[in-house]
């Protein structure tokens, strides 16, 4: 091949690996997930053009090989980071609405009878203490069963329709020595729990449903939170988010849009408010 080819060739491929990689900056209005995909393809791009067998092909066909295993590739990247579209996120919450719903109708006619509601004062009122002695309201222990009661409905309504793109109740500590975001295995916990790392678990986040690229929970689109309040009509709120200090202004929505780099504002979810962000 002449020197003239082969520059030409070299010139044909390398504007192919920056085109692969302008796939990934095409503007999404979201830069959360910009900085990790960027940085991906930004690194197989620099691989590529370090890499010989990018641009040694020879004969008049050579180009074509190549361009097809980068294409396939490519669809296999696209394929990995595959977030819920629009249309498909109204429907995980629809299906959450829908669970807050069944969890607190069926929760309340178990705890108090067929067709009633709790008041104001039987949700104050005491009804054991913890491990710890302290106080569990009706109203913490109602809150606790409707959660257990709406997670198994989302785990299994969500499966059967989004298998793989979401995670119930998952752990994630941001770790300010790495500046990295990890999962915690449940025996991790239980580790920390047994070594007396109660601070280091105060920090962590519990989101109740993540939506996340497809088989990667660490690469978040979405969270929420299911809110039952007892016998108060007003919208629910966030919780407070204890490592901010006391006095912090921060909350949990802040923490899982600022910590979980999500995409999309996290939501919470109650049977009369519905999705509230």
């Amino acid at each position: 091949m002449s020197q003239v080819s082969s520059a030409v060739l070299r010139a044909v491929t390398w504007w192919v690996c920056v085109l692969l990689a302008g796939c990934s900056t095409t503007s999404t209005g979201r830069h959360e997930r910009s900085g990790r995909y960027e940085q991906t393809v930004d690194s197989a791009t620099n691989a590529c053009l370090r890499n010989p067998a990018c641009y040694t092909q020879v004969g008049d066909d050579a180009v074509l090989p190549w361009l097809s295993r980068a294409a396939s590739g490519a669809r296999t990247v696209v394929a990995t980071l595959r977030f819920l579209e629009a249309a498909e996120l109204a429907q995980v919450e629809d299906i959450l609405v829908d669970c807050a719903k069944r969890a607190n109708l069926a929760v309340n006619e178990r705890m108090l009878g067929e067709g009633k509601r709790p008041t104001r004062e039987w949700c104050e009122k005491e009804v054991r203490r913890d491990a710890r002695n302290n106080v569990v309201t009706w109203a913490m222990e109602m809150g606790s069963a409707k959660h257990e009661v709406a997670l198994e409905c989302a785990r299994a309504r969500l499966g059967e329709r989004f298998p793989g793109s979401f995670s119930v109740e998952p752990r994630y500590f941001p770790d300010a020595r790495t500046r990295q975001l990890r999962l915690l295995e449940p025996d991790e916990v239980r580790q920390w729990l047994a070594d007396g790392l109660f601070h280091l678990l105060a920090g962590t986040l519990v989101p109740d449903v993540v939506i996340h690229a497809q088989g990667d929970p660490l690469k978040t689109q979405t969270a929420y939170d299911f809110k039952f309040p007892c016998a108060n009509p007003s919208e629910p709120s966030w919780s407070p988010y204890p490592r901010g200090g006391p006095h912090s202004t921060q909350d949990q929505g802040d923490a899982y849009l600022r910590l979980l780099m999500l995409q999309i504002k996290p939501a919470r979810v109650s049977p009369r408010w519905g999705i509230s962000r």
